[in-house]
């Protein structure tokens, strides 16, 4: 007979309802931030890019801009990509799989402290069914917040009985996302309340506390936390009167869970003096002092914890003021809080406490099963979005954006015009609102729309290179060229640049220069079939036969089930039989 221990019976179960919970999401598409940082994230394709992972962070994205070190994130994109390349069920199986073992482990951390059975499955059911954790299952980018969750729990849960074990998995958690920095606090307190001082005499802290160390010089050395600082959109201190306000905001979510979005209408606070900040930190403290007072009982530590695990992202000015993939790691301790108070109901009405619970579960799964088919197109998200934010200008931008891609070009242009009307420095509005009007034709006002934006970001090497195509689309070649350089001068590995810089030196006689562009824009993206194709009819007018026939067949590959480019496919195969090469 088979005997299945309790963590993975839990494991188990959490799996089956888990799989039936969100089967209405699985095939929902990449969003957002998921396009440039797993889509088009060419580093990805290859597993023999593993290593560049930890030295290079330019890996972390398609865009220049996207730098980050996360390397066993990337890793864990790798291995989707080399199993079933962009499949997104499988990317998503994967976030779901985390979640539960996310679940399971709340379960086993549970049981370890010593709470009842019934305490340790209410817990992972909790922790499971919450509408909150649909996002990071949803969002393909928030991996990040479910590995680093799932490692910094097991560390934290193993901290004092398998503490070699834990060293490992909070050195994962450090190289999945900087928010783990904490685990070596929450760890201290842990000890503090439940074994007294001498528990923070063990070698376990030293360990930690040296991983902490290296972690912090490693993003010091390899300029991610510099450049993270540089990039910062606010100063400190009114970060923090805004997370003081967002903390509140938080609890208020997890409570009531209604009102979830992608992008939250929550406003900026300008200053200590206001009114809900003063509010916010009255009533923090006060919980905080309550917490301290009563340091040993589960409510205080769920409270202690879902302000540590929360304090890395409060203290570091982001973009985006609030988000529900924030909450991920932090809820755990509310969570905490809440199966408690159901435990002593429980010992008090059985009965009254099994209804509660089921019917909690119950209306939980039912919020987050209909927020999934939110998530089942960019437009959906987007509206809803708008729908509970109509002030929010990042929102409409998005859903200008997601419009365009679906070609309502007046829909998408009145969301672009309300998000600038919102906020007229939105440099990335005003590059949207040119590409919409460049696809139009409306080459004039586009190029006023890129001009606009580069007012206000010149750094946007993208907006250099879509102007280039206007100059070239003009037929001004020698103006083209130039801002096709500006572009590489940006970034240099910016591969349709070096393709279209190589038409331009073409219009103007230089053939090297030509071929020295298509072959630097393969170089640096190997699946462009344009600039293959490119770089093809260049070598073959250089007589370069033979490598004109690898280039062919090269493009010939990459474009024959694109129908956009289903005529230089075939362009491709011409110039293959001509140059007497078969195709498979």
């Amino acid at each position: 007979m088979v005997v299945i221990k309790p963590v993975t019976r839990a494991v188990l179960v959490f799996a089956l309802m888990g799989v039936g919970l969100f089967f209405n999401a699985l095939d929902n598409p990449f969003h957002f931030d998921d396009r440039h940082s797993i889509e088009y994230n060419r580093h990805l394709r290859s597993l023999a890019n593993l290593p560049e992972f930890f030295t290079d962070l330019s890996t972390f994205s398609s865009e220049r801009r996207g730098t980050m070190f996360r390397p066993l994130l990337l890793i864990s994109y790798a291995f989707n990509y080399a199993l079933h390349g962009d499949w997104i069920v499988g990317f998503r199986l994967v976030n779901l799989g985390l979640h539960v073992l996310c679940a399971g482990v709340l379960f086993a951390i549970a049981r370890y402290w010593g709470r009842p059975e019934r305490e340790a499955w209410a817990v992972g059911l909790l922790f499971l069914l919450h509408p909150l954790h649909g996002e990071p299952v949803n969002y393909i980018s928030s991996r990040s917040d479910l590995l680093v969750g799932l490692f910094y729990l097991l560390a934290l849960g193993w901290a004092f009985a398998r503490p070699w074990s834990s060293g490992l998995a909070y050195g994962a958690a450090l190289l999945t996302k900087s928010v783990a920095i904490t685990l070596p606090i929450a760890a201290a307190i842990r000890a503090w309340c439940m074994g007294g001082r001498n528990q923070l005499r063990r070698l376990y802290f030293a360990v930690i506390l040296g991983l902490s160390v290296v972690y912090v010089g490693t993003i010091i050395a390899n300029r991610f936390l510099g450049s993270s600082l540089e990039k910062a959109p606010r100063d400190f201190d009114l970060q923090l009167w805004i997370q003081l306000k967002a903390m509140v905001y938080y609890l208020w979510l997890f409570c009531m869970p209604r009102s979830l979005s992608v992008d939250h209408p929550f406003t900026v606070a300008r200053g200590p003096g206001e009114w809900p900040v003063l509010l916010a930190g009255f009533l923090l403290l006060s919980l905080g002092g309550l917490a301290f007072v009563a340091r040993r009982r589960i409510e205080a530590m769920g409270f202690g914890f879902f302000i540590l695990a929360l304090l890395p992202a409060s203290v570091m000015p982001l973009n985006i003021l609030v988000s529900e993939r924030r909450m991920y790691l932090a809820s755990a301790g509310l969570v905490a809080i809440a199966i408690w108070a159901w435990g002593r109901m429980a010992c008090r009405r059985q009965r009254a406490a099994l209804i509660t619970g089921i019917v909690a579960c119950a209306l939980l799964a039912l919020m987050t099963w209909n927020r999934n088919p939110v998530w089942a197109s960019d437009v959906r998200l987007w509206e809803d979005a708008v729908a509970k934010g109509p002030g929010l200008f990042r929102a409409r931008a998005n859903l200008g954006l997601a419009y365009a891609k679906e070609e309502r070009w007046i829909e998408a242009l009145e969301q672009l015009d309300k998000a600038l009307e919102i906020k007229p420095d939105y440099a990335d509005a005003w590059v949207e609102l040119g590409n919409i009007r460049h696809r139009l034709g409306r080459l004039g006002p586009a190029e006023a729309a890129y001009r606009r934006a580069l007012e206000f970001s010149p750094d946007l090497e993208g907006v250099y290179y879509n102007l280039g195509n206007l100059a070239l689309g003009r037929g001004e070649a020698e103006r083209a060229i130039e801002l096709y350089e500006e572009t590489l001068r940006r970034n240099p590995d910016f591969a349709n640049a070096h393709n279209n810089l190589g038409q331009a030196l073409e219009r103007m006689g230089d053939e090297s220069g030509a071929v020295q562009h298509y072959q630097a824009a393969v170089e640096r993206d190997p699946e462009l079939g344009g600039a293959w194709f490119n770089l093809g009819a260049a070598l073959e007018r250089s007589e370069e036969k033979r490598s004109a026939r690898d280039a062919y067949v090269r493009a010939h590959e990459l474009l024959l089930d694109s129908p956009e480019h289903r005529d230089y496919a075939e362009r491709a195969s011409q110039a293959i039989r001509r140059l007497q090469v078969p195709i498979d």
